[in-house]
C-alpha cells in the first residue's frame, strides 16, 4: 500500500509527532533546553544559576525572565542531582508526568501563580491521555486525614500512589468504580486502576471506594509506607 501523503506533508515526522502529543512535545522542550547545561545539576540553585551564566532562554521553559526567576523549587528535591544526558532522560520525563497528572481537572489556570505550573496545567488541558484516571486530592478528607509536618519550607510536594480494583472472591477487576474523600469523587478506569495524587500537606488520606452490590470500602493512604508505590485493593460483593 502506498500513501498518497507522503512526502508531500511539511514538517518533519518528529515534528509531525511533537504537534501530536502536548506531552511529549513538553518533555521534549525542557530536555532540548536543559541538555545544553553543564553537567551535573547539583540542586535547584545550581540549575538557576547555570540558566542565567549560559543565558538559556526560559521563556520555553514556562518560566519567567531571568531576573525574575523563582528562588522556590519548581521540582521535587528527588530531581536533583541530575548526573548526565541520560539521569536529565529519566528524571525530567517522571516530572513531567507526574506534574501532569497534578494539573489534570483544575480547569482555569489563572489561579496558578507560577508560570511553570501554568504551563503545565495548560498542557494538561490538550493532553488525551490513555484513559486512566486520576485524582487530585488536596483539601483534607471528610472521611479523615493526617497532616504532615508543616513546620519547614511552606512547599509541599504531591505524593502518588496507584490503586488496582478487584472482586475479593474471584479476584475479577472492578472497573468504572467510584472512590472519593467526600469533597471529590473520581471513577477508576477500564483497567480498574487509579493514580491517586495527595497533597504533600499530607501523610495520610482516606479514601471510600464503591461500586454497586458490593460493600463499600474505606482505604487509607499512607505517605511513608506507599507514595509511588501501586496498591491491590478488592471489595466483597453485598
Amino acid at each position: 500500500m502506498v500513501n498518497q501523503n507522503a512526502g508531500t506533508s511539511q514538517g518533519s515526522f518528529e515534528a509531525r509527532l511533537l504537534t501530536a502529543h502536548p506531552e511529549t512535545a513538553l518533555i521534549y522542550e525542557l530536555g532540548a533546553q536543559l541538555r545544553g547545561l553543564p553537567m551535573p545539576l547539583v540542586d535547584w540553585q545550581d540549575l538557576l544559576d547555570k540558566l542565567r551564566t549560559h543565558k538559556t532562554d526560559p521563556g520555553t521553559l514556562g518560566f519567567p525572565p531571568l531576573d525574575d526567576l523563582p528562588d522556590e523549587p519548581c521540582v521535587p528535591p528527588e530531581f536533583f542531582p541530575v548526573d548526565d544526558e541520560a539521569d536529565l532522560a529519566v528524571k525530567l520525563t517522571a516530572f513531567v508526568r507526574i506534574s501532569l497528572r497534578q494539573a489534570e481537572g483544575h480547569g482555569s489556570t489563572a489561579r496558578l501563580r507560577n508560570p511553570m505550573h501554568q504551563r503545565f496545567a495548560a498542557v494538561a488541558e490538550q493532553t488525551t491521555g490513555s484513559g486512566r484516571r486520576s485524582g487530585v486530592f488536596e483539601q483534607g478528607s471528610l472521611l479523615g486525614a493526617e497532616r504532615g509536618d508543616t513546620s519547614g519550607l511552606d512547599v509541599h510536594f504531591p505524593w502518588v500512589v496507584t490503586l488496582v480494583l478487584r472482586d475479593c472472591g474471584n479476584e475479577q477487576l472492578l472497573p468504572w468504580s467510584w472512590i472519593t474523600d467526600g469533597f471529590n469523587t473520581y471513577t477508576f478506569d477500564a483497567n480498574a486502576q487509579f493514580i491517586a495524587l495527595v497533597d504533600g500537606m499530607w501523610s495520610a488520606y482516606s479514601l471510600l471506594v464503591m461500586r454497586e452490590g458490593y460493600i463499600n470500602r474505606l482505604v487509607v493512604l499512607d505517605q511513608a509506607t506507599m507514595a509511588g508505590t501501586t496498591q491491590n485493593i478488592c471489595l466483597n460483593p453485598a
